[in-house]
């Protein structure tokens, strides 16, 4: 599978969302944001590692506080 610059990729084994930022034969460049450690981190993966990520089925984590009103 070819790998553009700008998707949204992951591990087929399961991984954060990941984006492409460079595609070299068969290694693809990523890029992500490791939230553990506060930096975006970078890494050469082989492209048959990798599949496209369906955001319809990625979850955003969200703080669960939106629409919540306190009662006094």
């Amino acid at each position: 599978m070819a790998f553009e610059p700008g998707e949204i990729v992951q591990l087929k084994s399961g991984s954060p969302a990941l984006t492409v930022v460079e595609v070299q034969e068969q290694d693809v460049k990523v890029v992500w944001y490791a939230e553990e450690v506060g930096e975006f981190r970078s890494q050469s993966l082989p492209a048959v590692s990798l599949e496209t990520l369906d955001l319809t089925e990625f979850e955003i984590e969200e703080d669960g506080d939106e629409g919540e009103e306190d009662e006094d």
